[in-house]
């Protein structure tokens, strides 16, 4: 169905077909991507393709092997006045904005419908036909916004849910609760170990949902809420966990290290450096360090890549089956957003924003980004029409160097490298240089702006300043041990 169909589908007659076939680009994908889809975590008994929720999927991998990003050179092709994390579903882009649900036309930026206000808040989750939102309640809404399914009150507000194996799966009041997706009547619930499970949003693999109190990391069954397993290292923070189908990651042990565990026994798999578990592909997972993002091999752990980039503040990275994507914040030219090559770590293209980008999602050829306001990337030809690109107030610019690229470390001499030098020293290449942030983005001098902080609900945190901002102003509570 063209655009112009789905906007009409929409507009006249309120329904919208969630389900059915990826986009054409996704239909001939090759068989890597297809094997990398599933040991993702992100097929997870659903109808639904697209970008589903605020990372992705119910494993929330930031992981989207079947989509396609924007290829150099890349251009803001249409911007919305809205902020807030985005779920991308067959051409339609739903965004959560004063407790209503609004629907995005994909292609060209234009509204197409709005909610009542249910009092939604945070990301919407989209599974087989319809959209549902925590907020002041949890509520599941048509697909066309025109009317409300189900909702459910509770004392406290909802975080956002994670759908997956026909059940929402929500954490209210330090209980995770398992609703039917499709009636809205509560399947089960559980609180651990009677200790307040942390409210955020759950990761679910693997036929299992993933759930934290800060001293116990619970593997529950999706059907019933049977205990898999407990594990009791303590110090898990209240972060966001990954989830594949046999791997499951978490922050641990204060603020410095990334802990994977096996989803079926709990088993301990490797650990890392990392205060946050970032994205998980087919083959690794990526964890944000005070300086850098780095890769380790999802079996082993050991560590494979690194961008290279200096002076930069990282955000929360996702990923297609070719490019790693991620807001940056410079040293001294500012925000922007950089594509990385997934295999080689080299620069792809890189383009300037107006403010920090926080929230990444990728459908469709386009990468949506929420930047102080809503922007859609895609891919341009040629800059035939530089005024159209560079008019006041509009922050479409060519990059500099947009067909420049670096060379990311050795995967091969990554691990040697590692066991020689310090924090700061692990963004050398192997000829000792690497690029500026400041230089991929532009070259223009300015202040440095304030760096807004990722907190928990919203995303991740890059860099030193993002530690502080954890420390200070995220409502991180400290990690727990027994």
């Amino acid at each position: 169905m063209t655009g112009y169909g789905r906007r009409q589908v929409l507009k006249r007659t309120g329904v919208v077909a969630i389900g059915g076939t990826l986009a054409a680009n996704a239909a001939v994908a090759d068989d890597r991507a297809i094997t990398d889809s599933a040991s993702a975590g992100s097929a997870v008994q659903s109808d639904t393709q697209g970008w589903t929720s605020r990372r992705g999927n119910p494993g929330n991998t930031g992981y989207a092997p079947e989509a396609s990003g924007p290829d150099d050179p890349a251009v803001v092709e249409w911007r919305r006045d809205a902020t807030g994390p985005v779920a991308v579903v067959d051409g339609v882009v739903y965004q959560t904005d004063d407790g209503a649900v609004h629907a995005y036309d994909a292609d060209d930026g234009d509204r197409i419908e709005a909610s009542s206000d249910v009092g939604a808040d945070g990301a919407p989750t989209v599974a087989d036909g319809r959209i549902y939102v925590g907020g002041d309640r949890l509520a599941a809404l048509d697909a066309d916004l025109e009317g409300i399914e189900w909702t459910i009150g509770f004392e406290d507000d909802v975080p956002e849910p994670i759908v997956a194996e026909e059940s929402v799966f929500v954490v209210v009041d330090g209980i995770l609760y398992a609703i039917d997706a499709a009636e809205g009547t509560e399947r089960w619930r559980s609180d651990g170990d009677g200790r307040k499970l942390h409210g955020q949003a759950v990761a679910v693999a693997d036929g299992a949902v993933f759930v934290t109190d800060g001293r116990t990391l619970y593997a529950l069954e999706a059907d019933d809420g049977s205990r898999r397993w407990a594990n009791h290292d303590g110090g898990f923070r209240k972060q966001v966990v990954v989830a594949t189908d046999d791997t499951v990651s978490v922050q641990a042990g204060g603020l410095d290290e990334v802990v994977v565990y096996e989803t079926g026994s709990g088993d301990l798999r490797w650990t890392g450096e990392g205060y946050a578990s970032a994205l998980a592909t087919g083959d690794r997972i990526y964890a944000l360090t005070e300086t850098d993002i780095v890769g380790y091999d999802r079996e082993s752990g050991d560590e494979q890549w690194r961008p290279g980039l200096e002076a930069a503040t990282y955000g929360p990275p996702i990923a297609d089956g070719e490019k790693l994507y991620v807001g940056i914040e410079s040293s001294n030219q500012g925000p922007g957003i950089v594509a990385f090559d997934l295999e080689e770590g080299t620069v792809e293209w890189s383009i300037e924003t107006d403010a920090q980008p926080g929230d990444l999602a990728i459908a469709d050829n386009t990468l949506y980004a929420v930047a102080g306001e809503l922007l859609a990337i895609r891919a341009e030809s040629a800059f035939d029409d530089v005024d159209a690109n560079e008019t006041d107030g509009d922050n479409v610019t060519q990059p500099e160097n947009g067909n420049d690229t670096f060379e990311a470390e050795d995967p091969e001499d990554v691990g040697e490298d590692a066991d020689d030098s310090d924090n700061g020293d692990d963004n050398e290449t192997d000829d000792g240089d690497t690029e500026s942030a400041d230089e991929v983005l532009g070259d223009d001098d300015g202040e440095d702006e304030g760096i807004p902080g990722f907190t928990t609900g919203a995303g991740l945190l890059g860099g030193a300043v993002a530690l502080e901002w954890l420390r200070r102003n995220a409502g991180v509570e400290p990690a727990e041990t027994e």
